[in-house]
Order: structure tokens, then sequence, then C-alpha cells
């Protein structure tokens, strides 16, 4: 839920996997590494999908990178 624009943001089953990963991992290569020991998918494909919901994440200001990490 983005409180500023009242905007909520759904995720399907792997989207939520996807999330799940991304904030218990301290950078996105860790979080996409296991993403590929859990998927039956194309890493590049997988990689893709992943850069897309971090991208719009990010857009929609639900995901705040650490640039510091």
């Amino acid at each position: 839920l983005q409180l500023e624009d009242e905007l909520y943001f759904g995720l399907d089953e792997v989207g939520t996997v996807m999330w799940r990963l991304l904030t218990s991992h301290s950078t996105l290569r860790s979080a996409f590494e296991e993403l590929v020991t859990e998927f039956d998918v194309a890493p590049e494909r997988l990689r893709v999908d992943l850069e897309d919901l971090v991208t719009e994440l990010l857009d929609r200001g639900l995901l705040e990178l650490d640039s510091g990490s």
C-alpha cells in the first residue's frame, strides 16, 4: 500500500516470493541467486522479470535501494 497516493499494489505468487527475497537479502544479486534455485525458469528470463518488478516498485515509491550495500 502506497499511502501518499493511496495505491494498492498486488503481487501474484511469484511476485510475492520475489518481494520476500528482495526484502530479506542484502543485495539484488543474492535475491536473484536464490530465486534461480526456487523456480524452473531460464535465468535470463528470471533476471528480466525481477528487474521489471524492482523498477516498477522503485517508480511507485514502494521500494528503496540502499546504494551503500
